[in-house]
C-alpha cells in the first residue's frame, strides 16, 4: 500500500471520526434541550394545577366570588390541554355554566366605563347564577381538589 493510500485512508478516518463525534455533540444537545423543554412544560402543568387548586379551597372557604373563581378556574383548565379529558364541560357543569355566564362581561376599565344601569343587570345576572349554581359549583371545585390532590 503507498503512503499516497495510506494518507488518504487516515485522513478519511479522521473525517468520519470528525463528523461522528459533530454529529454525536449535536445529539447530546438535542437531548438536553428536550430534557429542558419537558422540564419547563412539568413546571407550567404543576403551576397551573395548583393554583387551580388554590381557586378551589377559596371558593369553598368563600373567599373568593363562584363567579370570578370559575372564570379564572376555566381559563386554567384550558391551559391544561392534555389533561381535558375527560371533556370539562360535562365533568365540571357548574363551572361551565358560570363561565358561560360571566365569560363576556367586562372587567376593571371596561366595566367602569359603561353604564351603570348595564353593570346592575350583570350584577344581578351573575348573583342569580352564582345561587343557582352553588352547590353544582362546589362540587366540581371539591372534585378538582381531589383530581389534582399531590400524591
Amino acid at each position: 500500500m503507498s503512503s499516497t493510500t495510506l494518507s488518504i485512508m487516515v485522513a478519511a478516518a479522521l473525517l468520519v471520526a470528525g463528523l461522528a463525534f459533530y454529529a454525536g455533540t449535536l445529539l447530546w444537545r438535542l437531548q438536553q434541550q428536550t430534557q429542558a423543554k419537558q422540564k419547563k412544560l412539568n413546571e407550567k402543568r404543576q403551576y397551573l394545577r395548583d393554583s387551580i387548586t388554590l381557586i378551589c379551597k377559596a371558593m369553598r372557604e368563600e373567599q373568593c366570588e363562584l363567579s370570578e373563581g370559575a372564570l379564572r378556574v376555566w381559563v386554567l383548565l384550558d391551559h391544561l390541554v392534555p389533561e381535558r379529558k375527560p371533556d370539562p364541560e360535562t365533568t365540571y357543569p357548574g363551572l361551565y355554566q358560570m363561565y358561560q355566564v360571566v365569560k363576556d362581561m367586562p372587567t376593571h376599565q371596561a366595566r367602569k366605563e359603561q353604564a351603570k344601569s348595564l353593570t346592575l343587570q350583570q350584577d344581578e345576572l351573575r348573583l342569580k347564577a352564582e345561587q343557582d349554581l352553588k352547590q353544582s359549583i362546589l362540587a366540581d371545585a371539591k372534585a378538582l381538589l381531589l383530581r389534582f390532590q399531590p400524591d
